[in-house]
């Protein structure tokens, strides 16, 4: 897993894995190998011999920076086999309080009028914070500035200070600014409402469809993983995740479970593959 304990895909993980555990009666160990915005944990699965003990739990910002990264020696459609999509999630659209914008059309009126002059923050080129306000960008005709950072704190405590004016992460990651009014929440980008936030509504309500995106998490495993081994540990993992209590302790944290087949989640990564890289190449995005 690419990511450090307690954050992005770290909770879907510990979580699931606790439970794999006690069904298959032998651990099933979280480890976290983080660095290059996942391509560490994704190069390292790909290389692992395909017997079934080694799987990687990746979200959409891994998929995008894998296929963008200059410097990734991986494919993220030849070097995995696809197991399931284990959880959805919501990601929020944000704006430092001090800017005199209360809704999403009047912050797109303040950006038009000073183009480049605000500055958005992001986990990095290429991740998923990076995509959705590009897609934000061009639906919506304004001029940001990029400023890349290492995870969520960091540009958290930049948005509050107003080093940054916007940005756009996990609801989790910046509701609590917006209930203390340090933060203005403008929108969600998934297709319905979080009940975390339901007052916040969806960037397509707003009048916006082509900027939604759903954040999500899933499961790969080596290329050449036997299918009978990927069937075994995909079903076990949609058993998992619709298990009431599973399934109350990710709405939690703001997401959903999701759980299908390997097939199924092959073909919803071709298409997303798709629609990012079409993305890329139109506001010529590239990872280091």
């Amino acid at each position: 897993m690419g990511v450090a304990p307690g954050g992005g895909t770290d909770f879907a993980a510990r979580l699931i894995s606790t439970r794999l555990s006690e069904k298959f009666g032998q651990p099933v160990i979280t480890d976290n190998r983080t660095g290059a915005t996942g391509n560490i944990a994704m190069e390292l699965t790909a290389k692992a011999a395909p017997d079934g003990y080694t799987f990687v739990v990746f979200n959409v910002g891994h998929l995008t920076s894998a296929l963008l990264s200059r410097n990734s020696r991986i494919d993220a459609t030849r070097d995995f086999a696809p197991v399931s999509q284990i959880a959805t999630g919501t990601l929020m659209l944000v704006l430092h309080a001090g800017v005199p914008a209360k809704n999403l059309k009047e912050f797109i009126a303040y950006a038009r009028a000073r183009p480049g002059q605000v500055n958005f923050g992001s986990g990095g080129i290429a991740s998923n914070q990076h995509l959705a306000l590009e897609l934000l960008k061009r639906e919506t005709r304004i001029d940001l500035t990029h400023v890349p950072y290492k995870g969520t704190g960091p540009i958290a405590v930049d948005l509050v200070s107003g080093q940054i004016q916007v940005s756009i992460s996990s609801l989790l990651g910046f509701y609590p600014h917006v209930k203390a009014g340090r933060l203005t929440a403008l929108a969600v980008t998934s297709n319905k409402r979080s009940p975390l936030a339901p007052e916040v509504a969806t960037i397509a309500e707003l009048g916006y469809p082509k900027a939604q995106i759903d954040i999500w998490q899933g499961v790969l495993a080596p290329a050449k993983t036997p299918p009978v081994l990927i069937e075994k540990m995909s079903r076990a993992i949609a058993e998992t995740v619709t298990e009431p209590d599973v399934l109350q302790k990710l709405v939690a944290q703001g997401g959903g479970a999701a759980g299908t087949s390997p097939r199924a989640f092959g073909e919803f990564l071709k298409s997303e593959t798709s629609r990012w890289l079409a993305l890329a190449r139109e506001v010529s995005i590239s990872a280091e």
